[in-house]
């Protein structure tokens, strides 16, 4: 009897269907987007290999992987709800939640599902791809702290513009106020100018200290002693360091040390020798006051000098208000906020010893 395999018509038909299955699972293997399939509880049946090697799984062991020890902890209540209501109403889901890659790290992924069926309409499963948006994650965080800050300095500038109007009044004659008000005001407007002439490679930190402190420049040396070794800041921390910079010089100008007569600023930095741990050590200490005390509440302030300043030079950062002034505390523990003095042409070694501002 002849069977269907004989007919020549129903030969390439099989073969079509042989070579088009080959070639799906081709292309779902070697996909750069990580691809799987589940089936009816939840098991995973198929990881491609850009998804495997997310997970470290071995092909001969995805029958006893189990994916979901690899959620993060806290969002496992997050993925659980919709991931069991797409199971049970077998519709599609969107869940993002961080899972652990095979080096150890969180990735927060993006999955996107759909249920999967066959000719009787009998659910197998659902199929779908996670896509890392981590990075993305990040630069929407990053803008939205920069956002913040905008809208932060645009509400403290005429508070700023009348600090300085103040101290400045305090230095010079009448007639001398006008040029040494503008020349200050000048100097608000240069914060990113040494970032943008290295072409955001990065900047050497007394170059960005000056830059953040040109608007009271003639404070320098006087009443705003620094003092220092040349170290190279990476653009990323050098952003977040003028920040605070910024907000710290803010902040005495119109409430602490620069705001009184008897007040003074000591800025120093020191990078630890060879010998001892990486990192560096960096304190803005204000002394010459009376009656100290901490503010009632941390607002976006803190979050610059404290917490973006953590994350930015894996640090710790501590504030302290003693009795006569404000103390900023920063022990960076590694060297991976120092940029290395390479495209800077032919600055100082930064490894030379510390060398105070010129008056």
């Amino acid at each position: 009897m002849e069977t269907l395999e004989d007919c020549p018509d129903a030969r390439a038909i099989i073969n079509d269907l042989e070579t088009r299955e080959e070639l799906c699972r081709a292309v779902a293997e070697e996909s750069p987007a990580m691809l799987w399939m589940g089936d009816e509880n939840g098991k995973c049946v198929f990881l491609n290999q850009a998804l495997r090697d997310f997970w470290g799984v071995d092909p001969e062991d995805l029958s006893t992987f189990d994916w979901g020890s690899t959620v993060h902890p806290d969002d496992l209540e997050k993925l659980r709800g919709p991931f069991a209501k797409a199971m049970a109403e077998q519709v599609p889901f969107t869940v993002e939640a961080r899972y652990r890659r095979a080096d150890g790290v969180y990735r927060t992924l993006l999955t996107q599902a759909r249920p999967r069926f066959d000719r009787r309409q009998r659910f197998l499963g659902m199929s779908g791809v996670n896509i890392d948006i981590t990075e993305k994650l990040f630069a929407e965080e990053r803008m939205r702290i920069l956002m913040g800050e905008l809208n932060h300095r645009t509400k403290n500038i005429l508070s700023i513009v009348q600090a300085v109007a103040r101290q400045t009044a305090r230095h010079v004659t009448p007639e001398e106020f006008s040029r040494a008000f503008d020349d200050r005001l000048r100097g608000l407007a240069a914060n990113n100018d040494i970032l943008v002439r290295n072409d955001w490679k990065g900047v050497a930190f007394d170059d960005l200290v000056r830059a953040q402190l040109a608007y009271i420049r003639d404070l320098i040396g006087v009443r705003i002693i620094l003092e220092g070794p040349r170290l190279w800041i990476p653009a990323s921390a050098a952003q977040t360091l003028g920040m605070a910079l910024h907000e710290l010089s803010t902040n005495s100008l119109k409430y602490g040390a620069l705001a009184v007569e008897t007040g003074r600023v000591d800025l120093t930095w020191q990078r630890h020798p060879a010998s001892s741990a990486p990192g560096f050590t960096l304190s803005w200490v204000e002394s010459g006051l009376s009656g100290v005390s901490p503010p009632s509440r941390k607002g976006f302030g803190h979050v610059v000098i404290v917490d973006m300043v953590a994350a930015a030079l894996d640090a710790d950062v501590d504030v302290k208000f003693d009795a006569d002034g404000f103390k900023w505390l920063v022990a960076a523990r590694s060297d991976g906020s120092i940029a290395p003095p390479d495209g800077f042409g032919s600055q100082a070694d930064p490894s030379a010893d510390p060398w105070p501002f010129p008056d």
